[in-house]
């Protein structure tokens, strides 16, 4: 059986309305940046290079070498990464949010761990993973949510 609907018998809209409804949208829709080209714009701007980010972020190469492969998909990014790159690359919370927000996320002020990134973010500025890692065990958050990749060795 297929799911069926609540919807209105006749149509709604008019072939105008819908005309009109398209031409806004192909105004707008490439009017916010993508994870991607964020994550890529800051690296270009601060002249980061694939293995310079990993060794910031200490998050696995193929994070940054499948950006360019993924320049117009915005798909699901987990927190910790997005987090991750913030703290790497030394971004402020306000860069964090906009682009935890170009993802559909956002941080939750009544969230433990969330208040924990931000603290991160706004006390730790210029601390490496490892430290911040510290902190956040220190913050009793679970080893899951560590910044980084849970494998990753610093050589």
């Amino acid at each position: 059986m297929e799911p069926q609907y609540i919807t209105a018998e006749r149509f709604v809209l008019t072939d105008e309305e819908k005309k009109k409804f398209e031409e806004d949208y192909e105004l707008t829709s490439d009017a916010q940046k993508t994870y991607v080209e964020i994550i890529l714009g800051i690296m270009q701007k601060m002249g980061i290079d694939e293995e310079e980010a990993t060794s910031l972020t200490c998050l696995n190469k193929k994070v940054f070498t499948n950006l360019k492969r993924e320049e117009k998909v915005n798909s699901k990014v987990d927190k910790r990464i997005i987090i991750s790159i913030a703290v790497g690359f030394r971004l402020n919370v306000h860069m964090a949010e906009y682009i935890l927000e170009s993802c559909g996320q956002r941080f939750n002020t009544n969230d433990r761990l969330d208040m924990a990134y931000i603290y991160l973010l706004e006390k730790c500025k210029g601390k490496t993973i490892e430290e911040c890692n510290g902190v956040l065990r220190d913050l009793g958050i679970e080893g899951r949510y560590m910044l980084g990749e849970l494998s990753y060795k610093r050589t």
